[in-house]
């Protein structure tokens, strides 16, 4: 039997350690999936293993072509951005290339404005890229003045030997922080839905002569369509339906404006034209052309019936009457296109038993799974059809049979309707 060389051995005693320091290292690293939590553990690891004073991890931001990390500052963190190729830590994000510095200060790579800031003596550098197993940079590990030596070859094949193991927690690190992040928008949505949908008044129930009912179903979590009911001194009903270009969190902004400012203006500014011309001041001031909306506000007089109305662009309301529909068209452009404008007044009787029906094109532009529309001509027959049926089951009714044509389609808009009928 031969003998073990003295030298085999002892290179089989240090390898056996390397492993085990590279597999405490990796469960450390992968202790956790938070990424304040896997800055410490990776810089920990760093730390203890290859015996420096600092270090900084940075993240690879694809998305922004960046890369960032989060610096401790008191009792909480700052995070920091650098674009890819800017600095040492950005040049080995780009380039993939390992940097050495031996003596920060005699390198003109090496920035010293953050140490005259922090009032820390960079002497020596080893920034390192962090490749997963398809070779793809998710990020970059600098490290800060070795005690021990200088930065070498050993230090660079520890961390990549524990590359695959940083790469990985990290991704895992980088999709728990976009589930959170996305966890918290939605929270945010669904209290911008509830707030949204306060802001939508019931309609009045104490209009003498006339029954009303309302609804609105966003597209998303919050929409841009829009309802109101305003009681006039006069007695009279002020009443409003709009529909912002586009959908979401941007159309609801607008919406809310216009809201409050037709809210304040209806009971001022009795004059139809006016007060659209107004409003299409304040939207175009507020977005300059980038969004527009379709309007249609009518004064009404319970006593004689009389419809007051200016529509702005918006899809004609449809009044039906024994059977037969008309429709109130367009008596001006949407608002908010252009600084100024025309915004003409018309005017309509109410008969006794009539039914007038504002909507929004998320019902005639509704598709079904073959992308074909329901289409004007449908919807006017579908809301004569059902306009004797009560006032307060119209909106779902007409809602039903949208979401029947659908037949499981994702809806393309919001959808929101208003029916006042005066009684016979």
């Amino acid at each position: 039997m031969s003998k073990t060389q003295p030298g085999t051995l002892q290179a089989a005693v240090v390898e056996i350690d390397r492993l085990r320091t590279l597999v405490e290292a990796s469960k450390l690293i992968n202790s956790s999936i938070e990424s304040d939590r896997l800055f410490d553990s990776i810089l920990e690891v760093a730390r203890r293993e290859l015996d420096v004073e600092r270090g900084t991890l940075y993240f690879l931001d694809r998305t922004r072509g960046e890369i960032w990390s989060k610096i401790a500052s008191g009792l909480e963190s700052t995070e920091i951005r650098l674009p890819v190729g800017r600095g040492l830590a950005g040049a080995v994000a780009a380039s993939g290339e390992a940097i050495i510095l031996h003596d920060a200060y005699a390198d003109p790579r090496f920035d010293p404005s953050s140490d005259l800031r922090s009032g820390f003596k960079t002497r020596s550098m080893l920034c390192v890229p962090i490749h997963n197993r398809k070779g793809t940079i998710a990020g970059v590990l600098q490290l800060l003045n070795k005690r021990s030596g200088d930065f070498g070859q050993r230090d660079l094949d520890f961390l990549e030997a524990l590359s695959d193991h940083m790469a990985i927690a990290m991704e895992n690190a980088m999709l728990h922080l976009s589930a959170v992040e996305n966890e918290r928008m939605q929270r945010e949505l669904q209290l911008g839905r509830e707030i949204q949908s306060q802001l939508l008044p019931p309609p009045p129930s104490d209009v003498p002569g006339i029954e009303i009912s309302a609804a609105c179903t966003p597209c998303y979590e919050v929409g841009g369509d829009y309802f109101d009911f305003v009681r006039l001194d006069s007695g009279e009903l002020a009443f409003a339906l709009g529909d912002v270009s586009g959908k979401g969190v941007a159309a609801a902004m607008i919406m809310s404006s216009i809201q409050a400012a037709f809210r304040l203006g209806a009971p001022v500014v009795r004059d139809l034209p006016n007060l659209v011309s107004r409003l299409n001041t304040l939207l175009y001031r507020t977005a300059r052309g980038r969004k527009y909306v379709t309007f249609f506000c009518g004064i009404y007089d319970p006593q004689t019936g009389q419809l007051r109305y200016s529509n702005a662009g918006h899809l004609p309301p449809l009044v039906v009457h024994n059977g037969g529909s008309r429709g109130l068209e367009s008596t001006g452009r949407p608002i908010g296109i252009l600084p100024s404008g025309n915004f003409d007044e018309a005017s309509t009787t109410l008969e006794p038993g009539s039914t007038l029906v504002l909507y929004t094109d998320g019902f005639t532009e509704a598709e079904d799974p073959a992308e074909e529309q329901y289409g004007m001509d449908r919807w006017i027959e579908t809301v004569t059809a059902l306009a004797d049926c009560p006032v307060a089951d119209m909106p779902a009714r007409l809602s039903a049979e949208i979401t029947r044509f659908e037949n499981g389609a994702k809806p393309v808009d919001d959808k929101t309707i208003v029916v006042i009928r005066r009684a016979g």
